[in-house]
């Protein structure tokens, strides 16, 4: 099966995949002395007591508490790095500059720096002992990061979560990205069997894991408690930008929507709508074929924001067009 061979990579080797040429990343810097007090009023994660080497994954949320994109943050000395959707790179950066008044904060393109990432189980045997210096963390996906060398070059190394197994990329110039990336591959392809791989087998993995992407499963449409993400909202930290209305979800009682993974009887698209009992619960956001298996058993499966009514795993929807689609739930995510 296509992309088989690349799968099983992400789930029993290593892989290797350049993150700025599959699309779903944008990058961006914050710079100024007040970049992490002026962050943290706009974000639901807590950025104020992060310190250097430190991450945190939340979403941007509006005035009425939709998410204008998610991102990661990672703290360095003097600057922090965001990443953001793809698409949202220059949405995202506009609508923070436009709360710059009298604030300290630099806002600009982060293009220059290219994430490598490795994925899989055996992606620490190949950083080795550039990992003891990762501060310490909760999980592997709690974007640690810190200066080390690998393999003879400068990078910045951070702990990845959110790609459905064990993570670590490699921040490095655009410039030294290729050279690095093809040392990588020579000098590991067959003790540990890295290989590089296209973004196909990771989308996979991805909807296999139930993790949502910004722009294709969730948007401004949605609130941060519909995605599944609970640990990117802090319930604790200072106010921000449609913090009361995300705090009052949370205390009175939830959403009426939740995503939740699909395994589809036959063939699907993402937009198809899902019914129970002829009324419409939610859309067919993402769907692969599934490569799990023995050979890969190429069932459709998918995810999709369900109302509450829809969302109970084991419920059998109708998939409009013909077919349907099965309920389940969708585990935590890292």
């Amino acid at each position: 099966m296509e992309h088989l061979d690349d799968y099983h990579a992400l789930t029993t080797g290593c892989a290797l995949v350049d993150r700025s040429t599959i699309g779903g990343i944008g990058r961006l810097e914050m710079l100024g002395a007040d970049r992490q007090r002026f962050l943290n009023a706009y974000v639901t994660c807590d950025v104020k007591p992060l310190a250097a080497g430190d991450g945190a994954y939340g979403f941007l949320t509006s005035a009425k508490g939709g998410i204008l994109s998610d991102l990661v943050v990672l703290v360095h000395p003097d600057r922090l790095w965001l990443e953001v959707g793809s698409e949202s790179e220059e949405t995202v950066a506009e609508h923070l500059r436009k709360y710059v008044i009298v604030d300290r904060v630099e806002i600009r393109p982060l293009g220059d720096m290219v994430p490598l990432t490795l994925v899989g189980p055996r992606a620490a045997e190949i950083l080795g002992s550039a990992l003891d210096a990762l501060p310490q963390g909760k999980s592997e996906g709690d974007w640690k990061h810190a200066r080390v060398m690998v393999d003879g070059t400068e990078v910045t190394l951070q702990r990845t979560g959110r790609l459905g197994a064990p993570a670590f990329t490699l921040w490095v110039s655009a410039s030294i990205a290729p050279h690095l990336a093809e040392g990588l591959l020579a000098q590991h392809p067959h003790r540990v069997g890295i290989r590089k791989i296209g973004p196909e087998a990771l989308e996979v993995l991805r909807v296999e894991q139930g993790i949502p992407r910004f722009g294709q499963d969730f948007g401004p449409e949605n609130f941060p408690q519909e995605t599944g993400e609970e640990s990117a909202v802090s319930y604790t930290k200072g106010c921000y930008l449609g913090q009361e209305v995300v705090a009052r979800i949370h205390y009175r009682g939830g959403v009426q929507k939740s995503l939740r993974r699909l395994v589809f009887d036959a063939p699907a698209n993402p937009g198809s709508t899902l019914l129970l009992e002829g009324r419409e619960v939610g859309t067919a956001t993402s769907v692969v074929r599934s490569l799990s298996g023995d050979g890969g058993d190429g069932r459709a499966i998918g995810l999709g924001i369900l109302h509450k009514r829809g969302a109970e795993p084991g419920t059998v929807l109708e998939v409009a067009g013909g077919g349907t689609a099965t309920v389940a739930a969708v585990a935590a995510t890292p």
